[in-house]
């Protein structure tokens, strides 16, 4: 065995003439070596890969291996590739790897893996990583640093290799999928961003694939009331209300033709409790490639929707009770009108739309209004009690009519709003007019009977 590597060479050469194939008897005959020895050497052939073996009942034929060379393999190959021998030293390297390591074949082959330093990246993780198993066939990914390009990535295999003497090493192959994972953890990233704003908005969202649920968040679980289990295998149009399935029919529609577009609506939903709930619906439907997407959400209106009947039943007692006052009742906000009642239209004559277009100061009379505008002045700055004021005011008619006022203002963040009652006191200030010039009168008279004599005034006695 000490000749083997010339004893390999005769072997192949013998069943390079001898295509269709031999076997063992054949071989060590022309060999001139017992069969024994002639088995070994075929093993050796066998292992390193030089030989093909087929079994035809118990006879083993040999042929020839047609393989390719290593170096061919090397030099057009995209990957990076190396070889190396069981104590890590490179047998072989291709210029890929050669290029990325910016070294030469002479500063690499034979050369322990150890020992391998790079001018142009940073191997380091590289070199463990290769060290560690060098033997075991697997695959792998790693990073390293490399000068001008930053992190490149590569998934690494390994592939136990048998040499032509019949040593072991293993053939490192290193391929660059750089690309994908960065694009794989913009994907991970744009997920996990879309994840975190689904689960902590307000809304219900539910996302159907081609009419398949494939997303769910813990509100619209929250707001249904089922799990998501429940959710992934239900249709979630069925928990809207009986009573308000004819909402359903345009959706319907909308998922079948498969047509893009946005459809909303207000509905009751039955939970799984049995408790209805009322939400606001929009469902918006997407096609991108071969996948209809439906994306559904769903906010909770309940509350709001009893605070609007709660505000509005509010605002109607209100009105009621505006409206039957005995006084005429004026608001303004930020010295704008914005409501008058029906008894203000009696006194004033005008239409509660005519009110509406008018400034405040329109009303009083000339004579009155520096007074009545002090006060409001004095009333929008909401630090003193309500104030009073009597005055006299024009009406649509002409006539004048004289009203007992209070205003009240009440500072709502930016708003200041202010309250003026009106009560109608015209007759008695007309009796009480008239009261005064009938004392004027009676003055007047009692001035004139009880004058005194002139002869009197003189000091002179007739």
């Amino acid at each position: 065995m000490q000749n083997y590597p010339q004893e390999l060479a005769i072997i192949k050469n013998i069943l390079r003439q001898n295509p269709e194939g031999m076997s063992v008897t054949d071989i060590a005959k022309a060999l001139r070596k017992n069969k024994n020895t002639t088995g070994r050497y075929l093993d050796i052939l066998l292992i390193s890969g030089q030989v093909d073996m087929r079994t035809y009942g118990m006879a083993k034929v040999f042929t020839l291996s047609q393989r390719v060379p290593l170096s061919a393999v090397l030099s057009y190959s995209k990957d990076l590739i190396m070889v190396l021998d069981k104590e890590s030293r490179i047998a072989d390297i291709n210029d890929n790897f050669l290029n990325l390591l910016h070294l030469t074949r002479k500063d690499a082959i034979g050369k322990n893996l150890t020992y391998l330093k790079s001018p142009g990246a940073d191997v380091h993780e590289l070199v463990n990583s290769l060290i560690t198993t060098p033997s075991e066939e697997g695959e792998s990914t790693l990073s390293f640093q490399v000068k001008e390009a930053g992190e490149r990535i590569f998934k690494q295999k390994s592939i136990p290799t048998v040499f032509d003497d019949g040593a072991r090493g293993v053939t490192i192959i290193l391929s660059d999928v750089t690309e994908d994972i960065l694009r794989e953890r913009e994907l991970r990233d744009r997920e996990e961003r879309f994840r975190m704003m689904a689960e902590n908005i307000q809304d219900g969202l539910l996302i159907l694939e081609n009419d398949k649920n494939t997303f769910v968040n813990n509100r619209f679980a929250e707001i249904t009331g089922y799990s998501f289990e429940e959710l992934w295998e239900m249709d979630p149009l069925t928990i809207i209300a009986p009573e308000d399935r004819d909402l359903l029919k345009p959706i319907l529609e909308l998922r079948n033709k498969s047509q893009q577009g946005l459809f909303e609506f207000q509905a009751n939903v039955r939970r799984k409790d049995g408790v209805y709930r009322k939400v606001y619906v929009r469902i918006t439907g997407l096609q991108h490639e071969n996948v209809m997407y439906h994306f559904l959400i769903m906010t909770d209106v309940t509350e709001l929707v009893s605070k609007g009947a709660a505000l509005s039943e509010s605002e109607q007692r209100f009105r009621m009770m505006a409206e039957n006052i005995q006084d005429g009742l004026m608001i303004l906000e930020n010295e704008q009108f914005v409501y008058s009642n029906r008894r203000l239209s009696e006194i004033s004559g005008y239409s509660t739309e005519e009110l509406l277009t008018m400034n405040p100061k329109d009303l009083i009379t000339p004579e009155e209004l520096q007074k009545v505008m002090g006060l409001l002045k004095d009333s929008l700055t909401c630090t003193g009690p309500p104030v009073t004021f009597q005055s006299w005011i024009h009406c649509k008619d002409g006539e004048k009519r004289c009203i007992y006022g209070h205003i009240n203002s009440v500072r709502h963040g930016e708003t200041v709003s202010t309250y003026i009652t009106m009560t109608d006191v015209t007759a008695f200030a007309l009796r009480e007019q008239e009261l005064l010039d009938q004392i004027s009168r009676l003055e007047k008279r009692t001035t004139g009977t009880f004058q005194v004599p002139r002869h009197q005034q003189s000091g002179k006695t007739q």
